[in-house]
């Protein structure tokens, strides 16, 4: 069977062709047809993902090139002459994106030596993996020397050489062993081999902006938007930083210093209001003091704290156990979780892992600590998800300070009912 003549890239700017079923088989309620041509670009063949629309008016669920052959899925089946149309908006889009990668990588190559060993196109963004780790200055060079080419609107050139002919060009990167390749040149200043699909002249791609750097392997990740991405992702940030603006009562040239501002204040408030939650913490700690059982000389405490974050029942913990002879359990629940600390001092020797073992497993709970402090959260009782089956399986308990008392009951046969 003859190969599926590739219409993309005689002409990219084709939207409609009409062409010959030359199969169709249905594979899981789904329809495979095999065309003698198509304007479809296969879905990620080099990196770029596929092109949207219809054959006959049936939507093309999915494009990819198996065997020299492009298989379209649809969900009918389609005999004879078929009529293709593609979406242009996405197809540009693509060719905008993929022609930018080639002038970004070009860049990157004739500046500073960073070879491309990676190339996507998703939805949001377009990347590269650099082989080499670039800076942000590198970044604004490279950006900078690849959209002058883009101002200068160079032509680009498509032709179709055998891989003989093709290694003798300079091009870019060695091409791939095959019978022919189709090179794609700019301007006569970077050719590469390359089956996607691009537009005819450099101004086309508009602009490339990068966006992030991220470090990949041993060298970078490129993050850039071309085109229409890049101004639509400019008016959503101008938008942002003008909203941002009116909160901030500034103009946009403030938002910087004003933001660095209200950071300074904000840690000195901070520090404020860790110094008043200590000294509140202390009287909370000396009133819990008071409020202890005694069994065999120990001070037990089981009490609830209302809306107390984990980290101030640490401090209250803390400031109880400097003193001999304490055990004890606080809880504080929000409206959806529970915040849990156990604590003995220094001279007592029970296991409090145990406890908390027999929690986190039971209850859901997630922490950790040593033998002395241990902190951990959990969902409050009544928001325990019903297999989870608590009150059928200890229907006497109705809070963690119960529970807690039958835990330590359990292990360490301290009874409180008495």
């Amino acid at each position: 069977m003859n190969k599926t003549d590739k219409i993309y890239q005689e002409n990219s700017y084709l939207t409609t062709l009409e062409a010959k079923v030359i199969n169709c088989t249905k594979k899981n309620n789904i329809y495979e047809l095999i065309l003698n041509k198509t304007i479809f670009y296969p879905h990620m063949a080099g990196g770029q993902p596929k092109d949207i629309g219809t054959i006959n008016g049936v939507e093309i669920l999915n494009v990819f090139e198996k065997n020299n052959k492009i298989i379209h899925e649809i969900k009918e089946p389609l005999q004879g002459n078929v009529l293709l149309s593609i979406d242009f908006t996405v197809r540009f889009d693509h060719m905008q994106q993929h022609t930018g990668q080639h002038l970004l990588s070009y860049a990157f190559d004739k500046l500073y030596n960073g070879k491309t060993v990676g190339f996507h196109i998703s939805k949001e963004y377009t990347t590269i993996d650099i082989d080499i780790n670039i800076t942000d200055t590198m970044a604004n060079e490279t950006e900078n020397f690849a959209n002058d080419i883009i101002y200068k609107n160079k032509e680009i050139t498509f032709s179709t050489l055998n891989y003989n002919d093709a290694i003798k060009r300079n091009l870019r990167k060695e091409p791939p062993k095959l019978n022919n390749l189709r090179i794609v040149n700019i301007a006569n200043i970077e050719a590469t081999a390359c089956g996607g699909t691009h537009v005819n002249a450099t101004g086309e791609v508009g602009i490339i902006k990068i966006v992030k750097l991220e470090k990949y392997k041993s060298g970078t990740r490129v993050y850039f938007l071309c085109g229409k991405r890049a101004l639509n992702d400019y008016n959503n940030k101008t938008k942002e930083l003008l909203e941002i603006s009116t909160t901030l009562t500034c103009g946009t040239e403030l938002i910087k210093d004003t933001i660095n501002k209200l950071k300074a204040e904000n840690k000195n408030y901070t520090k404020v209001i860790t110094s008043l939650s200590n000294e509140l913490n202390l009287y909370k700690a000396k009133e819990l003091k008071t409020k202890y059982v005694k069994k065999n000389n120990i001070n037990f405490i089981f009490e609830y704290l209302d809306n107390t974050n984990i980290k101030d029942l640490r401090f209250i913990c803390s400031k109880i156990i400097e003193d001999e002879n304490y055990v004890l359990v606080i809880v504080s629940e929000t409206d959806e979780n529970c915040n849990i600390v156990i604590g003995q001092s220094n001279n007592m020797s029970y296991d409090l892992r145990v406890v908390f073992e027999e929690c986190k497993n039971f209850i859901n709970a997630k922490g950790g600590g040593n033998n002395k402090l241990i902190l951990y959260m959990s969902l409050c009782l009544w928001y325990l998800d019903i297999a989870n089956d608590l009150f059928v399986k200890l229907p006497r308990f109705f809070d963690y300070v119960s529970y807690m008392k039958y835990i330590f009951y359990f292990n360490f046969s301290i009874n409180f009912s008495s």
